[in-house]
This record gives C-alpha cells, structure tokens and sequence, in this order.
C-alpha cells in the first residue's frame, strides 16, 4: 500500500501568491519603514530639546513684558515652533563646532575639559564618553585598523566580526585585537573579544557586505560564484555543469598513437615495401555514420 501524500504537490492557489506578494512587499517597504523611523526619532529627540527652550522663552518674555507675546497655541506659532525645534538644535551644534576649531575656542573647551574631570563621578561618565565618541569619530582611520576580520574557530568554521583596536598584552607581550562580532539578523547587540594577532585573518569583505550579510543573516552576500551547498566544487580540468566539454590536448607535443597497421608518414617516405602491402591487405572501414551509407539487406 502505497502512502497517498508521498507525492502530494506543493500547495498553490491564492493563498501561496498572497504570502508570495506579501514577502515582496515586506522586503521593498522593510528598508523604508526602518529610514522613516530613525529620521522620525532624531527629529523627535531634537525638537523635545528645542521645544522646551521654547517655551521657557515664552514665559520669560510674557514676565517680561506682562503680556503674551508669543502665543504657543497659535497655528502660525506652532509651524515655526516646529522648524525652529529642529534647525535651533542644529544651529547650536554647528556652532560648537566652530568655537571648538580655533584657537580661542580650543582654550575654552581644554578647560571645561579639565574641570569636568576633577569632579569624582563626572569624571568617570564624561571621560568614557569622550573616548568612544573620539574612536567613533576616527572609525575608518588606518591607526584605528578598522576592518572586517575572520577568527578561526576550528575545523573550517569561522566567526566574522570588526577589528575595532590592538594592543599588547603587558604579561605576555602578545599582540592582542579587540574584535566586535554583531549578532544576526540585529546588529543592534554584540560581543567583544578579545583574540590573538595571529588567530585573526582579513576577510576579502568590505565593510559594506558583511553588513548586507548580519543583517540578512547570510541571504545577500558578496558578489561571488559560489556553488550551492548540495553540489561540490568542479574537478580541475572538467566543465561545468551546462557547458560542452572540450577535449583534452596534450601538454607537449608528442604524437599520437596511431591504431596497429596503419601506416606512417615516414613509411611512405621511406618506401618500405612490407608496411605498404600490410595496410594495403587491411579491410576497409564501413561508415555507417553516414546517412546515405545503409546496410545492404541479405
């Protein structure tokens, strides 16, 4: 007795183009729905900041000059709240920036530097900050040794991650590499590792393709041949798979082995009378390859 649903089909219908569909749409609308909501976050979080300072303003100019000058409910009011909340804290940061840039500037932030760090908690928070956003702020640079790195694992597995920094070890004096490994498919997390130089290789990846590869968690990846998993590597010297195969030519240019009895061009040459008789005794071959060549009935 035969099992029924041993060759069952595939399901088709609505149901298997409706999931089809929507697979697609989720992929074109994935990318665009995380963009908006990043963009919609830092908009947020910059206007809270500029909303407030605002409306502190406000009430400062209605102590002022006894009356509401800015009206808050006001349609027109609340539009360039909204353009002002975004371009205020911008502005600010710019700004910073320039007075960080020249000399007088450079002075004043060394010494909210140096009083910020003799407060005891301060310190500490400040500090740490300072160093990751400095690292942050030259990722990319050849001393900071950016780049994507394999750990070998053993027995052909690896691990693949970023090597973020070097260092020695001072009770060993090995060359030591922080290397970050995100987690698949959110990159959000990770762990750090801290590995020997020499158990670190660099991947042939850019920085770019091993993020398509996290966040996919290996369905995209670099744009290479590779055979699929259930099929081996092509022998040297064979085609692939839907290609004709050519035939093989010798390396060197010895003859080829005629078949016993035929006669070589320097036995014409020579005019040995014995090789010529004994090919000339051999039977003809029939050439039934060719079409108008057919066997003759009995």
């Amino acid at each position: 007795m035969t099992d029924s649903h041993a060759d069952a089909p595939a399901p088709k219908g609505w149901v298997v183009w409706v999931r089809n569909k929507f697979l697609a749409g989720l992929a074109l609308a994935a990318p665009l729905i995380v963009t908006f909501w990043i963009l919609q976050f830092v908009y947020t979080l910059l206007h809270g900041w500029a909303e407030g300072l605002l409306g502190y303003l406000a009430e400062m100019t209605k102590e002022i000059a006894g009356h509401d000058v800015i009206d808050l409910e006001n349609p027109m009011v609340k539009r360039i709240t909204a353009f002002a909340g975004f371009m205020l804290p911008l502005v600010v940061v710019a700004g910073l920036g320039v007075l960080a840039t020249n000399v007088i500037g450079a002075r004043v932030v060394h010494a909210t530097d140096r009083l910020l760090l003799r407060v005891p908690i301060v310190a500490v928070i400040y500090k740490t900050l300072k160093q990751v956003i400095d690292a942050f702020r030259g990722f990319g640079a050849r001393q900071n040794l950016k780049r994507v790195v394999y750990i070998e694992q053993g027995g052909g597995v690896r691990m693949l991650g970023f090597a973020t920094g070097q260092f020695t070890d001072s009770q060993t004096g090995k060359a030591m590499t922080c290397v970050l490994v995100p987690t698949s498919p959110s990159p959000m997390t990770a762990i750090l590792l801290i590995v020997d130089s020499d158990k670190v290789t660099d991947a042939p990846i850019s920085i770019e393709d091993s993020m398509k590869m996290i966040l996919s968690g290996g369905l995209v990846g670099p744009q290479a041949t590779v055979p699929p998993l259930n099929q081996r590597p092509a022998a040297p010297g064979t085609a692939p798979a839907g290609e004709p195969a050519q035939e093989a030519t010798p390396e060197n240019d010895e003859e080829p082995v005629l078949p016993a009895g035929l006669p070589r061009a320097e036995d014409f040459d020579s005019g040995d009378t014995e090789i010529l008789a004994a090919a000339m005794r051999t039977e003809p071959r029939t050439r039934r390859w060719l079409p108008w060549k057919k066997k003759s009935a009995p």
